[in-house]
């Protein structure tokens, strides 16, 4: 339901959110749909092999310059910067058609689609920093926005490869590629002329605190010094080593050992996609309790062990259900290790940690596409699957004496996270996200008679009712009722940084909780993928004060 709502907000927004989400829904097509395109075509010219070498020098390129050339955010309007890089994305796969189409030299295909996947790689960055450009006007959108796009990936990453699987089997890889083609065209068009027309100079880039690399590296110095942290995200890269090493042995899978054909590559490939989808809302439940070792751990065992069983089935369907049951284990063991992370890790470096764990996600996929091939040629094409498994479990049942230390020691806020679930446009954040808030927010209280806030004055707090009452004046008129606990207000002036609409007095003893309009931007960020991307929510937001 709150999905639908979010999706409703979204699209009846006059504002340009709406292009940019529709840009963001073809782009996330694309994404996923090219990446299996290429790697089709790799198996179908050298075989496992050559696909798990192809996989490795398109992610490491990616991973080193995509920071980089997101960057171009910083320099450029959002619009400009956004409308910029989907159009690197369309010119990435034009080329790519363009040598697959000719027969080109493997080199020519791989330089063509290392473009492709580092110009898709750097796109994603700069669409979350301008959702908050976008949101001036309506912010409360923002929350709905980044919530829909964690959405549209997970559907991506589904759909992608059935179609791409589909389009491969009945034509070929030129012909698919040509098809990525016209959907690649439609994100520039959409982001152009947006309304955004603030520009980001050098100055400000600088005051970003330095490129994600920078904060990687410092992040990596964090985790180093707490082993129990290394060991968690330990086991959170082990679902993104399954995912690389699946991009491989799942094409190979379906057409050696199920002899499907490349249409059901498409299936097998994209069916831990789809249970993720499903497992980040059932991991959204489970880590709303006091301990979640056991949650991030048995998560793990679970896919490793879903994953492992793959190597029994011969018939497609079973197939693709325990490789969902693997997605959706591994999405619950990805979203209850984020909010143990934000229990866990001091808030100063919060964001160097995730930017450790994105870094390592992408590592985890290359080491994944590495291992496929040698596990194939060493115990053969059906075993491959069981190593793989069997040892993702093993090692995350290794890890769980540290994880649990991580729950002992973690900070767990209960009555804060309560009562921010009572504001609807909180409660839509991922758990992890409203833990975040959990530990940014303060406690005030004011006795009766105290004004607590005035109309026409300005204010960027929020505040939520734990105990007691308030009495709301507008132009020195008394409205009906009381504010009592779980009611909250001050929405609008933290919102939209506009004055007080009304003044609030205290009419008993009175608890409030404070909830600071920083610490909401960051939090409804949603998924961190750079330490800069919330710096400049925060930033959009100060803007409007």
């Amino acid at each position: 339901m709150k999905a639908l709502n979010g999706l409703r907000s979204v699209l009846g927004s006059r504002t340009g959110i709406r292009r940019v989400m529709l840009a963001y829904a073809c782009f996330a097509l694309v994404e996923f749909y090219v990446w299996l395109v290429v790697v089709l075509w790799a198996y179908s010219v050298g075989g496992a092999g050559l696909a798990g070498v192809v996989a490795l020098a398109q992610l490491l390129p990616a991973s080193l310059l995509a920071p980089a050339i997101a960057g171009v955010g910083d320099r450029l309007s959002r619009g400009t910067a956004l409308a910029a890089i989907y159009s690197l994305i369309t010119i990435g796969a034009v080329l790519t058609c363009l040598a697959l189409a000719s027969n080109a030299p493997v080199l020519v295909v791989l330089i063509a689609s290392t473009w492709l996947t580092t110009a898709i790689a750097s796109a994603r960055p700069v669409h979350f920093a301008t959702l908050p450009d976008l949101s001036r006007a309506e912010p409360e959108r923002l929350v709905a926005a980044n919530s829909l796009s964690s959405i549209v990936d997970g559907i991506g990453h589904f759909v992608g490869p059935v179609l791409a699987g589909l389009v491969v089997a009945a034509a070929s890889p030129a012909a698919a590629m040509a098809g990525a083609v016209l959907v690649a065209v439609l994100p520039p068009l959409l982001c152009v002329r947006l309304p955004i027309g603030r520009e980001v100079g050098k100055a400000d880039g600088d005051e970003l605190g330095g490129s994600v690399i920078r904060e990687a590296l410092e992040g990596f110095a964090v985790v180093r010094r707490t082993p129990a942290a290394l060991a968690l995200l330990l086991v959170m890269t082990v679902d993104f080593v399954l995912g690389g090493v699946l991009d491989i042995l799942g094409v190979a899978f379906a057409e050696g050992a199920l002899e499907a054909g490349g249409a059901a590559s498409g299936v097998v490939v994209g069916a831990m996609g789809i249970g993720a989808l499903f497992g980040a809302f059932l991991g959204s439940g489970l880590s709303q309790r006091r301990n979640v070792a056991l949650v991030i751990v048995g998560g793990a065992v679970l896919e490793g062990l879903a994953f492992a069983t793959t190597a029994t089935s011969v018939r497609l369907l079973v197939v693709v259900g325990l490789l969902a049951v693997a997605g959706l284990c591994g999405a619950i063991t990805i979203v209850a290790g984020r909010t143990l992370l934000q229990r866990t890790i001091n808030d100063d470096v919060l964001a160097r940690v995730f930017a450790v764990q994105e870094s390592v996600s992408l590592l985890g996929l290359a080491i994944g596409s590495i291992l496929a091939p040698v596990l194939i040629g060493l115990v053969g094409l059906r075993l491959a699957w069981v190593p793989l498994g069997i040892g993702v479990a093993l090692l995350a049942l290794l890890t769980l004496p540290l994880v649990r230390s991580l729950d002992r020691d973690a900070r767990w806020l209960p009555e804060e996270i309560s009562l921010l679930r009572r504001v609807p446009f909180i409660d839509i954040l991922p758990p992890y996200g409203i833990e975040q808030l959990a530990h940014e927010v303060s406690w005030r209280t004011a006795e009766a008679g105290e004004l607590v806030a005035e109309q026409g004055v300005a204010g960027d707090d929020l505040f939520v009712v734990a105990a007691g009452e308030l009495s709301v004046w507008v132009s020195e008129q008394r409205r009906p009722g009381v504010l009592a606990p779980g009611n909250y207000f001050g929405e609008v002036a933290m919102l939209r940084g506009t004055p007080r609409s009304a003044t609030v007095v205290a009419e008993a003893h009175t608890r409030l909780l404070v909830v600071p309009r920083t610490g909401f931007v960051h939090a409804s960020h949603g998924d961190v993928q750079a330490t800069e991307l919330a710096i400049e929510s925060v930033r959009a937001y100060q803007d409007l004060a």
